[in-house]
Formats: C-alpha cells, sequence, structure tokens
C-alpha cells in the first residue's frame, strides 16, 4: 500500500514539475533543469544514506579515479571536437538534401584563421609552434588512437594550409 501511495505521489510531483517546465523561457528552463538533476542526485545521496548503501558510490567513485587522470587532458580540445561535429553535421545535412557527393562537399577550404583556431595557435604562429600544435592535436586525435579520419584530415589541412 505505501508503495502505490509513493508512487502516485512521484507522478503527481512529475506532472507538477512538468507543467511548471512548460511556462518557463529558455534560461529559466537551463536552470530548472540544473536545480532538478541536482536535487535528484542530492536525493539519491540521502536515500543511499539511509538505506546504507553509500559504499556503492565510494566504490565508483574510487574505480573512476585512475581514469581521471587521462581523461582531464582532453577536456581542454572539447571546444575543438565540438565544432568539428557541428561542421561534419550541416556537411551531412547538405548531402541529404542534394548537395552533391563531390569531394569539395566533404571537405570545405579552410581560411588561415581557421586553421589557426584548429591548430588552437595565435595569428603570429611560427613555424616550430605549427608544427608542434599539430604533432600535440594529431597525437590525441588520431584514427589509430580513437580519433576519426574527419578530424585527423582536418588538423592534417590545416598544417599544411599555415605551412605553404
Amino acid at each position: 500500500m505505501i508503495r502505490i501511495v509513493i508512487l502516485v505521489a512521484a507522478v503527481l510531483g512529475l506532472y507538477l514539475l512538468l507543467r511548471h517546465f512548460r511556462g518557463l523561457n529558455p534560461a529559466g528552463q537551463k536552470k530548472f533543469w540544473f536545480w532538478f538533476l541536482f536535487s535528484i542526485l542530492f536525493a539519491g545521496i540521502i536515500m543511499l544514506t539511509v538505506t546504507g548503501r553509500l559504499h556503492v558510490i565510494a566504490a565508483v567513485v574510487a574505480a573512476m579515479l585512475p581514469f581521471a587522470r587521462r581523461i582531464l587532458p582532453v577536456l581542454r580540445y572539447i571546444p575543438v571536437l565540438r565544432r568539428f561535429y557541428k561542421q561534419s553535421k550541416g556537411d551531412s545535412a547538405g548531402k541529404e538534401q542534394g548537395g552533391g557527393s563531390s569531394s569539395a562537399s566533404k571537405s570545405s577550404a579552410l581560411s588561415r584563421d581557421e586553421a589557426l583556431q584548429v591548430l588552437g595557435l595565435a595569428a603570429g604562429a611560427t613555424k616550430e609552434e605549427i608544427v608542434d600544435a599539430h604533432r600535440k592535436l594529431i597525437q590525441k586525435l588520431h584514427p589509430d588512437r580513437g580519433g576519426n579520419d574527419y578530424l585527423a584530415a582536418r588538423i592534417n589541412e590545416a598544417k599544411d594550409l599555415l605551412l605553404s
């Protein structure tokens, strides 16, 4: 009987939250999601503590610590990866709408500014800085190391443009 009462209360609470969510502007919706997820996480931790199962969370956190050292340096490349992802989605959408399949539509030509952004360099970069930035990025994003062909091709294209 208590489970039915809890289920009805949860459904009613979810209904009220969704009703409130619909009336918010996009900025308010973002703030709402942050607080909603934070509240769910907090409630979950309290529930695990009360039931004596908090050690599960401690085990998961302890198991993830060795991987944190490898993941944290890669996080600085997220803006570059996001830009490449958006560009690749735009290219695939163009093909689906009849944009053609020539090699020119697969890879848009980079401007000098875009090439500098891809390699994460400032406008007056020297040849050594270009080569060093290329080497660091290609080591992280090469297809043999878990990257993909598109990212490696863009990085190589940026280096070639800047060195020519």
